[in-house]
C-alpha cells in the first residue's frame, strides 16, 4: 500500500489551524476507492416528503396498503432521494468540486426501504487534465450500499475539481 497522507488541517497562523475538507484534483488517481462515512438512515417520513415535494404520485412510495400488494410488500424509497443522499454522503471527499458535469449511467440495482441505512463508496475511474489552470475532471463511480452490504445503486458521473493552486479561499484566514 502506498504511503501518503491527505492534509486535514492547514496552518493559518502560529499555533492556529483550519479544518480542510475535500481533496485537490492532484490527490486523485485512477483506481482509488473512498468509503464515505458516516452512513445515513432514510426514514419513511423522508420518503413521503420527497414524494410529495417532487409531485411523485406513484403510490408505491407512500401508500403502505397499496405497496403491500406489490412484489416489494412495502413502500419503496423514491429513487431521486436515494441518489441525492448518496451524492451528499460524498461531500467530505469531493468538497472541492466545482460542479457535476453530468451522468453517464445510473443503475438502481436493489430496492431501498424506509429504515434502510445507506453508505457510499466512490471509485475514481478516470482523471483528465484538460489544461484548465483551475480544475481537472474526474470520472467517478459512486455506489450506494445498504446496512446489509448490498449495492442498491451505482452512478457514473464526471465532476470538475479544483487544482491545489486554484482552490477558492485556500489562503483565507477565516
Amino acid at each position: 500500500m502506498a504511503e501518503f497522507a491527505f492534509v486535514s488541517h492547514v496552518p493559518i497562523a502560529e499555533n492556529r489551524y483550519r479544518e480542510r475538507y475535500g481533496l485537490d484534483f492532484e490527490d486523485f488517481a485512477v483506481g482509488q476507492i473512498f468509503k464515505h462515512r458516516p452512513g445515513l438512515t432514510i426514514s419513511q417520513q423522508d420518503n413521503v416528503e420527497a414524494a410529495l415535494d417532487t409531485l411523485n404520485q406513484a403510490m408505491l412510495h407512500f401508500d403502505a396498503h397499496y405497496a403491500a400488494q406489490t412484489e416489494w410488500k412495502r413502500p419503496l424509497v423514491v429513487s431521486t432521494l436515494t441518489l441525492h443522499r448518496l451524492i451528499g454522503l460524498t461531500w467530505k471527499t469531493f468538497n472541492k468540486r466545482l460542479r457535476i458535469l453530468g451522468w453517464a449511467d445510473i443503475s438502481m440495482t436493489h430496492p431501498v426501504f424506509g429504515g434502510d441505512t445507506l453508505y457510499a463508496e466512490s471509485e475514481i475511474k478516470a482523471t483528465y487534465d484538460d489544461g484548465d489552470p483551475r480544475c481537472g475532471r474526474l470520472t467517478v463511480i459512486t455506489r450506494g450500499i445498504n446496512q446489509d452490504g448490498i449495492v442498491v445503486c451505482s452512478m457514473e458521473y464526471d465532476i470538475l475539481v479544483y487544482k491545489r493552486a486554484a482552490v477558492p479561499f485556500a489562503q483565507a484566514n477565516y
